[in-house]
């Protein structure tokens, strides 16, 4: 990533679309599809920034309140399975927790079950898990949460400023253990 504002100004883009579009006078699968592939591709944008140093300390800790259900029960949720994730998850006992931002951009990236839930004419919430915690917790990802964290990595004040590098004897490289904002 040679220059991270033009990956923020396509992030801004597509941070608008999402906001635009999270209100429908009447939902239809294709304007699921889209609103899927549009969340998709900011979080893999925004774990792109993270994964290249290019978002300071301050917007790489940030993090979003979830809820979360517990797996329950012996039987692993598959998609050629009986059972939905109600039948797999402690559907009636949510846990509020909070992710990080990068693993909220993983449940979405590597999502294994995503369902969606609306409200009048609003996307107001999702159940996501990936394959790597789907034998663990499901999380509940309020779209309004959602669309504020990922709005963090739009503003300017993200961007790096100054770094503090140490050599990391392990990876035979340089690693970034402090990064500046404005």
């Amino acid at each position: 990533m040679i220059e991270s504002r033009y990956w923020r100004s396509a992030l801004r883009d597509n941070l608008t679309w999402l906001y635009r579009h999270h209100e429908y006078r009447r939902w239809s699968e294709k304007q699921l599809v889209f609103f899927e592939r549009k969340l998709m591709m900011v979080a893999f944008q925004i774990r792109s920034l993270l994964e290249r140093s290019k978002v300071n300390d301050h917007a790489s800790r940030t993090c979003m309140p979830v809820l979360r259900y517990k797996k329950i029960g012996e039987i692993p949720f598959t998609f050629s399975g009986s059972g939905w994730p109600e039948d797999r998850f402690d559907m009636k006992h949510p846990e509020p927790d909070s992710l990080c931002v990068f693993d909220v951009c993983n449940q979405l990236i590597h999502y294994y079950w995503m369902q969606t839930f609306s409200g009048g004419k609003a996307f107001v919430s999702m159940l996501v898990f990936s394959d790597y915690k789907r034998h663990k917790w499901a999380y509940e990802f309020k779209i309004q949460n959602l669309l504020k964290l990922f709005s963090v990595f739009c503003d300017d004040s993200s961007s790096v400023v100054s770094v503090l590098k140490k050599w990391d004897e392990k990876k035979q490289d340089f690693i970034v253990v402090e990064a500046d904002g404005l």
